[in-house]
């Protein structure tokens, strides 16, 4: 993040921390466009004390120490003259429609445009989601955000859902074929409520949020735009509008005898029997028994697999063929210093298995048995 530097007032224009200057334009780099159809849109802001950023979808304002008259400044000349230059220092000074950049041994002259261009807007009435520990806020969207489907005109399935109910807030991403959720307690008196927030927000916040060190992620919401405040970065976005599915309905209740296994080993066996597979024949065989969990791959293309991975404890003995993809994927979204096991419910070759650790819950359809 942009730490707060001291504006100092030299003879020929402003001068500011390049470390800091240069850790703002990485901040709110996710929200300019190299391409857009306003040219205007390229550049940043600096002003009122923030460095900021928009494609008119999403905006990032980085907090910097620079109260004076606002002025744009192109994005990517800017950030290559900081990395270049190599200076502790930077000073701008706007002329008319050009500023000159001077920083360690040398001086650029960049054209700029009106600041008064520049879109800015402040959302109103805004009321709070949730709040969590950025570590945890950035581990809930790496475990479910994949599962969104950007494709899919149904529902809102382009959309993570945050669903805060009872104290608990809920983080949800399905594709119509699987689900993935993260459940957290959370430290905020609010309201029920759920929010859309398209994936690409999500995962902006969430790099924001590992940057972010030790700080928290605070959720707000209007009718139409979310806003999150993580430490002196606020990400600013229009929400997804539109129905999510009934998530809560696809889960089935926990029952059955389910299979425990560590994730690492399940990941690898299934990342090893889905060598073989392809587009046109991608699932595993995926057979519960007393011995371990037996995996089976085969296409015409690419040959046969066949691979055992061993369990902690056993459960129902079945036998599901599944997408290897949405089981690696899941697994991976797991954090590596989370619980080391997980839960396989699995009923039978037509039934949804159900993945679980202590927080994060995985639903993935069975494919058609050949």
């Amino acid at each position: 993040m942009a730490t707060a530097t001291k504006e100092r007032r030299k003879t020929g224009g402003i001068t500011l921390s390049a470390a800091d200057l240069k850790s703002a334009l990485a901040a709110v780099s996710p929200a300019v466009p190299t391409r857009a159809p306003k040219p205007v849109l390229t550049n940043v802001r600096l002003g009122d004390g923030l460095v900021t950023g928009t494609d008119l979808e999403v905006r990032i304002d980085a907090a910097i120490d620079y109260h004076g008259d606002a002025m744009l400044l192109p994005h990517s000349r800017l950030m290559a003259i900081l990395n270049a230059a190599g200076g502790d220092e930077v000073t701008l000074e706007q002329k008319g429609t050009s500023c000159v950049v001077r920083c360690g041994h040398g001086t650029w002259t960049l054209p700029v445009e009106d600041a008064a261009e520049y879109p800015i807007w402040e959302p109103k009435d805004a009321k709070p989601v949730t709040r969590l520990p950025a570590d945890q806020f950035a581990r809930a969207v790496r475990g479910v955000v994949f599962a969104a489907d950007q494709e899919s005109s149904r529902y809102a399935l382009g959309a993570v859902l945050v669903d805060v109910k009872d104290g608990v807030v809920n983080f949800v991403a399905t594709d119509g074929r699987r689900l993935c959720s993260c459940e957290m307690e959370h430290d905020l008196a609010v309201d029920d409520s759920t929010t859309l927030v398209p994936s690409r927000v999500m995962q902006i916040m969430a790099r924001v949020a590992v940057a972010a060190g030790e700080d928290s992620v605070q959720l707000e919401a209007t009718a139409n735009e979310l806003l999150a405040t993580i430490g002196g970065t606020t990400v600013t976005a229009r929400l997804t509008e539109g129905r999510f599915p009934r998530w809560r309905d696809v889960i089935p209740a926990d029952g059955g005898e389910p299979t425990t296994v560590l994730a690492t080993e399940l990941l690898s066996a299934t990342r090893a029997a889905a060598i073989v597979t392809s587009e046109q024949s991608k699932g595993v065989q995926y057979t519960f028994t007393k011995e371990g969990i037996h995996l089976h791959g085969q296409s015409a293309e690419a040959g046969e697999s066949s691979v055992t991975c061993e369990i902690v404890e056993a459960g129902k003995a079945c036998s599901v063929k599944l997408d290897p993809v949405f089981v690696r994927e899941w697994l991976s979204g797991l954090p590596a210093d989370g619980e080391p096991t997980v839960s396989v419910q699995a009923t039978d070759s037509q039934s949804a298995v159900v993945l679980r650790t202590d927080t994060f819950t995985g639903v993935i359809m069975p494919l058609a048995t050949e």
